[in-house]
């Protein structure tokens, strides 16, 4: 009888514990609000990349442990016309509880709903998505080398400026993109400079893809 009561304890103490831990895997995320920091990720971001940037909302879950973005924009530089050089609705990064552990950030993978990419060249200029202030990407920028980057439903519009600096005609532009990308190397795209290679992977889908003379 004995044994038999303490076993039942047992699973009692075991039960509670697995209710207990159950909740704080709900509870403990809504404590920490990443958004809180969001004015902060926000002056860094501008920073480095010499534009406005807008990010509507951060969270963070655990399982996996992983930073979401809402509402995500990079606008043009003041030479430009009023716009965006990227938008994207959702960003999901999942992120190494190793390099966590050793205070360290390292995004496993990234995954981008909708994002919208307007390139635009200024004939007297560089292209908007530049930032020729950046010399030195490769030693601020902390993220580095993503194993998988995923991109569901993007888009892609690229154009040119008038002499004007007024907005231009369109020369190519692709729709309901989807593709893979691995080892997608942030150093090689922030800084030109950098002899890396940017990335790799497979193209799903391209919709609607075309290109314009003139």
């Amino acid at each position: 009888m004995f044994l038999t009561m303490r076993h039942k304890l047992i699973l009692i103490v075991i039960g509670l514990t697995a209710v207990l831990l159950l909740a704080l895997l709900f509870v403990v995320p809504a404590l920490i609000n990443v958004d809180h920091y969001r004015p902060q990720v926000i002056s860094y971001l501008q920073i480095k990349t010499g534009k406005k940037v807008e990010v509507g909302r951060l969270a963070l879950t655990f399982f996996p442990v992983a930073i979401h973005i809402d509402n995500f924009g990079v606008r043009n530089p003041p030479i430009f016309p009023s716009g965006y050089v990227v938008q994207v609705a959702r960003i999901d990064a999942e992120l190494s509880v190793g390099a966590l552990l050793h205070r360290q950030v390292v995004v496993k993978s990234l995954v981008l709903e909708h994002p919208i990419l307007n390139m635009t060249s200024d004939p007297d200029g560089p292209w908007n998505f530049e930032n020729p202030q950046a010399k030195d990407a490769q030693s601020t920028f902390p993220l580095g080398v993503i194993s998988l980057v995923q991109i569901k439903q993007g888009e892609l519009v690229a154009s040119n400026l008038l002499p004007s600096d007024a907005a231009g005609p369109v020369f190519f532009e692709a729709h309901e993109i989807f593709c893979d990308l691995e080892q997608v190397n942030l150093v090689g795209i922030i800084n030109p400079s950098s002899s890396s290679m940017d990335g790799q992977g497979s193209l799903r889908r391209v919709f609607c893809a075309s290109a314009r003379s003139g």
